[in-house]
């Protein structure tokens, strides 16, 4: 079946952007709008199930972030991937901590929203749909898998191609610095040291093919 997709936009001309993008995805997408926050939480509601939800936090009927988790509970639990103007660090770990499966700024490349896109897909949001059935006996919760920040994403593919901290700098325009802190920041989000301990809780956890 294809994949439901809202896209929550008060832009006509970034919503019809993100529905080409999302229309590459394998298996169809059937692309759903919105507009205003009022819109979103209707359509979310009216289409659920759905498989995942791209938003804009800077909505003028909406406060800010706290949209998430109301378009969770009536999209059936689908991931929301905030596309936002904002660029700030801390507006970043406000959304995830909102519930976001994603952080990405618009002045970033589109293959930035389609990798985040792809990677809260393979996580298996809704959660109830994916987690494995906990058989009567057993006490403990299956672990949800780490929520990164879009850069995060980025830096985790780039590690599982084998590139360097220079080499990922050279790409990313990024100071070399920079780099090593951010890839510093994956391995405490993944719980791990190095980076083949990485790679392997990525795929363990979905996050990797």
């Amino acid at each position: 079946m294809p994949y439901k997709i809202l896209i929550v936009d008060d832009h006509a001309l970034v919503r019809d952007a993100l529905s080409a993008l999302v229309s590459s995805l394998p298996g169809g997408v059937l692309v759903v709008h919105a507009e205003t926050a009022a819109q979103a939480l209707e359509q979310a509601e009216l289409h659920a199930p759905l498989d995942a939800v791209l938003l804009d936090c800077g909505l003028p009927d909406s406060c800010g972030l706290n949209i998430i988790k109301a378009l969770q509970v009536r999209s059936g639990g689908a991931p929301v991937v905030v596309v936002s103007a904002e660029e700030a660090e801390h507006v970043a770990q406000h959304a995830l901590q909102m519930g976001a499966s994603a952080f990405v700024p618009k002045s970033r490349a589109s293959s930035s929203v389609l990798n985040a896109l792809k990677l809260a897909l393979a996580q298996g949001i809704p959660l109830a749909h994916t987690l494995p059935r906990i058989s009567e006996s057993s006490t403990t919760t299956p672990p949800l898998p780490p929520v990164l920040t879009a850069r995060q994403l980025d830096i985790l593919l780039m590690l599982d191609q084998g590139l360097t901290n220079k080499s990922i700098s050279l790409q990313l325009g990024l100071a070399e610095k920079t780099v090593k802190n951010h890839v510093t920041a994956l391995f405490d989000a993944l719980g791990v040291v190095n980076r083949l301990q990485a790679i392997r809780q990525a795929r363990d956890a979905g996050l990797l093919k």
